[in-house]
């Protein structure tokens, strides 16, 4: 465990908005702009309408069922943040704590989360070496955590399931070509064993996590402060945000990011992919559905 302390002042931001791309250019915006040692950390919590969110150094077509994605109007994002492929909805809740890389420390951040979580609802969490967060018993995992550090500022992010459609969830993270992909791009380690919180405590709830989740954050610092964001509009009143907002969006983001990769399709035929086109042409590369 980080013997660091934290810093005198905290600040906790709670998103109104339910659009993925939206809460991830606020974050970024937030993580660039905002000053950790004048002005203090910060948490920041959100749920998201159905979305599956790729680390930044991923495949799409290996992580993500794109047909049922497809059919089913699950937006695909791809964050800047490092590890695995995440499915989120609103049964989830997004939490990103900001501060100094000094003082970047994920263990003692899922401690006092799981700690908080166990005193409020009849839940036993315990945060494992992957800091990851598991439901005992059955190490049924309810939170995966990723990181990004640069220019002395970090922060650490990671879901948290509180009430979720597990068939929904797994279908989303099947993709049907990852076996016909070969890539460099990171792989995301699939959980033996997934759970949400409702599960052992059907009165857990997002806003009964953000409260119960604050409340221990408050006491951390000496100073602390709440406010809730409308997020939507200060993106509109933002062009700084609303930059970062639309280079989220894009197919050069979400796809063209993707580690250079061979796709074997069925009737034997090899094409290799960089930056989400296939070489030699101008032509972006898709599966046929």
């Amino acid at each position: 465990m980080c013997t660091i302390s934290r810093g005198k002042i905290g600040k906790i931001l709670k998103s109104t908005s339910t659009c993925i791309f939206e809460n991830l250019a606020f974050e970024e915006h937030i993580f660039r702009t905002h000053n950790v040692e004048r002005s203090g950390e910060v948490l920041l919590m959100w749920s998201n309408r159905p979305s599956v969110v790729i680390g930044r150094h991923q495949n799409p077509w290996v992580e993500v069922n794109l047909p049922f994605a497809k059919e089913t109007n699950i937006e695909i994002a791809r964050r800047h943040s490092g590890g695995g492929t995440v499915y989120h909805d609103q049964g989830n809740l997004n939490i990103s704590l900001l501060t100094t890389h000094a003082q970047h420390c994920r263990p003692k951040n899922l401690k006092f989360i799981s700690d908080a979580l166990n005193s409020n609802f009849t839940v036993q969490i315990v945060p494992n070496s992957r800091d990851d967060m598991e439901l005992q018993p059955g190490n049924r995992k309810c939170s995966g955590t990723a990181a990004r550090i640069a220019k002395g500022q970090a922060y650490h992010h990671l879901t948290l399931l509180i009430d979720a459609d597990l068939e929904i969830l797994k279908k989303s993270l099947k993709s049907p070509f990852r076996d016909q992909i070969e890539s460099n791009a990171t792989r995301s380690v699939r959980a033996l064993a997934v759970g949400f919180l409702r599960e052992d405590d059907g009165n857990a709830s997002v806003e009964g996590a953000e409260m119960a989740i604050s409340e221990v954050y408050r006491k951390l610092f000496e100073q602390s402060q709440f406010e809730t964001i409308d997020v939507s509009s200060k993106i509109a009143a933002n062009p700084e945000i609303l930059k970062i907002l639309e280079e989220l969006k894009s197919w050069k983001w979400i796809y063209g990011k993707s580690p250079k990769f061979q796709f074997s399709g069925e009737n034997g035929q090899e094409i290799e992919v960089k930056d989400g086109l296939i070489m030699g042409t101008d032509q972006r590369f898709s599966t046929d559905f």
